[in-house]
């Protein structure tokens, strides 16, 4: 999923490092949402989630997670390829089996993403909205610290980029460039702000600082255990650690493929309500994990 992107600040007040060679941050900002990631992809994901408490400088759960698995298909289109379709369901726990998502993303940017949710056990289908056009969506994605605005595509143009420094982090060279909303996306984010750690070489995030409203901290999110599939660099491993909750949600990847054959109309309100059409087409994607 794209959108899935996303540490103490006294850190960039040591830099020492000139950034008068540095690239533009919008172009370095470019390049991270541009960076290659496939056609279309299939996985299968594990998310976790538990209240924490820090004892000696690390985190530690201190209720047993929540831990749902879930498959998720993403396809690209339009003429360039630049909207994006995806379905998300839950397999366990057995109780939320069939719970679904279907998310759909537009290049425009006057085109606001798509979101509906399906609850199995009520057989309806609800789309997500926020409460008015300008005010932005609220609610958890099933049941995480991870919200429904987290998940939608960024576009370039609804934020300004200020390089800040660089520095190592994850012993990779990274810039750290803030990311603000313009006053018409302000409206429409929980965030009024982000501090994201961009590795230099791979134009992947490593780290992001997400602040509220009021200016505040409100989440950390660090990205680890990457790997090269297909010649797409794929992270493994999401912490998304809410610093006001003190709620954490791990998101591991457990299995993933690119650039197979998925039928356009699996990307359609039917793939939620109709579980044997739903397994039908899940049976064939399945395969193209083959051992990964």
């Amino acid at each position: 999923m794209k959108a899935f992107t996303t540490a103490s600040l006294s850190t960039l007040l040591i830099m020492t490092t000139s950034l008068s060679f540095a690239q533009p941050p919008r172009e370095i900002m470019k390049k991270v949402n541009e960076r290659k990631d496939g056609t279309t992809q299939f996985s299968k994901i594990e998310l976790s989630t538990c209240r924490y408490t820090v004892a000696n400088r690390k985190i530690k759960c201190i209720e047993k997670s929540r831990v749902k698995i879930m498959e998720s298909v993403r396809k690209d289109f339009g003429p360039a390829e630049q909207d994006s379709k995806s379905v998300i369901t839950i397999l366990e726990p057995a109780g939320e089996r069939g719970i679904g998502f279907l998310q759909f993303d537009w290049d425009d940017p006057d085109r606001e993403t798509d979101q509906w949710m399906y609850f199995s056990a009520l057989g309806k289908v609800k789309r997500i909205i926020s409460g008015n056009e300008d005010e932005p969506k609220t609610g958890s994605f099933f049941g995480t610290e991870i919200t429904y605005e987290d998940i939608e595509a960024r576009h370039l143009d609804d934020y300004t980029y200020k390089l800040i420094g660089r520095e190592v982090y994850q012993e990779r060279d990274c810039w750290v460039i803030q990311s603000t909303p313009t006053p018409e996306r302000l409206k429409k984010s929980n965030y009024s702000k982000s501090i994201n750690w961009i590795d230099k070489e791979r134009y992947l995030t490593l780290k992001s600082i997400l602040f509220n409203q009021q200016g505040r901290r409100l989440k950390r999110i660090t990205n680890s255990e990457i790997k090269k599939i297909n010649e797409i660099w794929v992270m493994r491993n999401m912490l998304v650690n809410n610093l006001e909750t003190k709620r954490l949600t791990t998101f591991r990847l457990l299995s993933t493929a690119f650039d197979f054959k998925v039928d356009d109309q699996f990307f359609t309100q039917r793939t939620l309500t109709d579980s044997v059409f739903r397994e039908q087409n899940l049976k064939q994607y399945r395969l193209s994990l083959g051992s990964r």
